[in-house]
């Protein structure tokens, strides 16, 4: 199962703070609580979460594992900013034994992501929002596009 989760809203960056440093606002922060108590009580549980690690990502990341328990958490500095070409790598070289797993990162490439391997029109990912996917593949070697069905978005 592979769930693709857009970071929480997000302060503006205004000068103040780079882009990379940009915290999540307090209406982000209670959205993902929220998300994160659904979570608990669907029982929906990650071997592995790869996270972008800007600052809102990881805020992101905090915020859902506080109900739930992954087996392992990576920041990957190749998540942030990156194209979806990179997030599907990343996919299709995760270890076979993982099988429920959590990307968090930024648009477009999240909503790209989506509809990439769902093949559904252009899902627009609003901050805080997360695509449960399942794969239609063996192996996360064989992720791409058109091998998952969109289950639900999650907000």
């Amino acid at each position: 199962m592979l769930y693709l989760l857009r970071h929480g809203e997000a302060e503006l960056g205004y000068g103040q703070c780079s882009d990379f440093d940009r915290k999540l606002t307090d209406n982000g922060i209670t959205q993902l609580k929220r998300l994160g108590r659904t979570l608990k009580i669907n029982a929906e549980n990650f071997d592995l979460v790869l996270s972008s690690n800007a600052l809102r990502t990881k805020m992101t990341c905090e915020l859902i594992v506080e109900n739930i328990q992954p087996r392992n958490i990576v920041f990957e500095e190749l998540l942030y900013e990156a194209p979806t070409e990179r997030i599907l790598s990343q996919i299709n070289h995760v270890n076979k034994e993982v099988d429920h797993l959590l990307i968090i990162g930024h648009n477009p490439s999240i909503s790209n992501l989506v509809s990439n391997i769902t093949i559904d029109q252009f899902i627009s990912m609003q901050p805080g929002m997360m695509a449960k996917i399942a794969l239609e593949v063996d192996s996360w070697e064989m992720c791409g596009r058109g091998t998952g069905t969109l289950l639900e978005i999650l907000q």
